[in-house]
């Protein structure tokens, strides 16, 4: 095997991918892989464009029988992204929403597009040389010869390392691992914990209120006893671990509100029982990861009442939406971090482009475009407009029930509030009009629900 950098009109995408039947040609070849992934490889093709091809994981190929050609054995996605970044018009009108949007792509990066006209690639012989490394990256984790993929924990872990934010349920998780009154059992049990159902049930106000709990720019805080609160969270974790318990059970806020009120008295935390101070999870183990035994219980001794008070960002960094648009999830990240309270200008603009794109990103990828124009950017629809088109197709797909589409429609529409499209362009436009930052969080609060429901179903969750 040799690495060695080959023009991408010199790769052909094999007919013999072990994703498909065999094929006869690369059009062929071509169009079942358009078929078979479709946004998926504009999302890899807009990923690569922005952070380049992955150096630890090179495009396999072998030598075919024309000369200066070869044949690709690993990575045929990767290259038929490549393909269609280069040509869009390689997609049929069966796909036009996602030619348009690979024309955009192209119009958008025509330096890095300049810069993938040629690939690092590992060349083998034959076939046979590359099926065992190919095997070892598809066939799962063979018993830990192949690739062991991270759970839910893992992920956020990584996350946590890597963007300096920690998730609500690794909260509770430390706090349960280093708390003295939880079982042992109980905490060698924590690593197999589904945190996807911990999130629902921490992302409700009536749980977090029967929990002694809050959130502060996506800390967990408390103002009711250490024991108490962590009483309760063995009572969820427990349930979760339980074989028998399903997602269902706690799926829409009526089902959550009945199983906390199921709760037997002795398993519910006694909110009658404060500490004279608030404390948070991520200040309440120390450094040896012990939990401070103060007398009375209060772990955390700076008054950080003021501070918990009102967040001072936006949008709470509790809030996560999976946003594969490097532009957009960064946009969302920097709301995240702006303190709305000494940039209320910058965080006011900076939403509206955040709900105009994300808006953009939906009528995109349902192919909701007017004026048959390339891009929503470009339709020269109004924004107003945009999002009602947007809020009647989520209502009639089900993925937002009317009661939440009607509240949102009388936020946007309500020339008072301070998120009604006539107050956002005001904010980029109108040089007399002030955004005020405990305005713009309450806002922000009133829709974020309909960004949460958007982006889910933009990624058809």
């Amino acid at each position: 095997m040799i690495i060695k950098k080959i023009k991408l009109t010199s790769l052909f995408v094999n007919t013999e991918n072990y994703r498909f039947e065999p094929l006869s040609s690369q059009k062929e070849a071509i169009d079942k892989m358009i078929e078979d992934q479709e946004d998926k490889l504009y999302s890899l093709a807009d990923d690569i464009v922005t952070n380049e091809l992955s150096p630890v994981d090179l495009i396999m190929v072998t030598p075919s029988e024309d000369v200066n050609k070869y044949i690709v054995l690993e990575g045929n996605r990767r290259i038929t992204s490549l393909k269609l970044l280069n040509n869009p018009t390689l997609i049929d009108d069966k796909y036009s929403s996602l030619r348009k949007r690979f024309q955009k792509l192209q119009k958008e990066h025509p330096d890095a597009i300049l810069n993938l006209k040629s690939i690092d690639c590992a060349v083998f012989d034959n076939p046979t040389e590359a099926d065992i490394w190919i095997k070892r990256k598809h066939s799962g984790e063979l018993n830990g010869i192949g690739t062991v993929t991270w759970n839910s924990q893992q992920k956020q872990r990584f996350e946590e390392k890597t963007e300096g934010k920690s998730s609500i349920p690794l909260q509770i998780i430390g706090l349960l691992k280093s708390h003295p009154m939880v079982p042992n059992k109980l905490k060698e049990a924590l690593p197999k914990l589904n945190i996807t159902n911990l999130q629902r049930l921490m992302s409700d106000p009536y749980v977090r209120e029967h929990m002694g709990l809050s959130i502060n720019n996506g800390i967990l805080t408390s103002n009711i006893q250490v024991d108490e609160v962590v009483k309760g969270l063995i009572k969820i974790v427990t349930d979760i671990l339980n074989p028998t318990f399903k997602v269902a059970d706690i799926y829409n806020r009526e089902k959550r509100k009945q199983y906390i009120d199921n709760f037997e008295n002795s398993q519910k935390p006694d909110l009658t029982k404060e500490e004279p101070v608030q404390w948070n999870f991520q200040d309440i183990v120390n450094s040896d990861g012990n939990i401070p035994q103060n007398e009375d219980k209060s772990i955390n001794k700076k008054d950080t009442s003021k501070k918990n008070k009102q967040r001072i960002n936006l949008i709470p960094k509790s809030v996560a939406l999976h946003i594969e648009n490097p532009k957009i999830n960064k946009i969302f990240e920097e709301l995240k971090h702006i303190q709305v309270k000494t940039c209320p200008n910058a965080s006011s603009v900076l939403l509206r482009v955040f709900l105009e794109l994300s808006v953009d990103a939906y009528l995109e990828k349902y192919n909701l475009v007017v004026n048959n124009a390339l891009t929503a950017s470009s339709s020269k629809e109004s924004l107003q407009g945009k999002v009602g088109k947007v809020l009647n197709h989520m209502t009639q797909q089900g993925t937002m029930n009317n009661d939440i589409s009607k509240g949102i429609r009388a936020e946007i529409n309500d020339k008072n509030s301070v998120l009604s499209i006539e107050s956002l362009n005001a904010y980029v436009h109108n040089e007399f009009f002030y955004p005020k930052a405990d305005n713009l969080i309450v806002g922000w609060d009133n829709i974020e629900t309909f960004f949460i429901q958007l982006w889910n179903a933009i990624n058809n969750e």
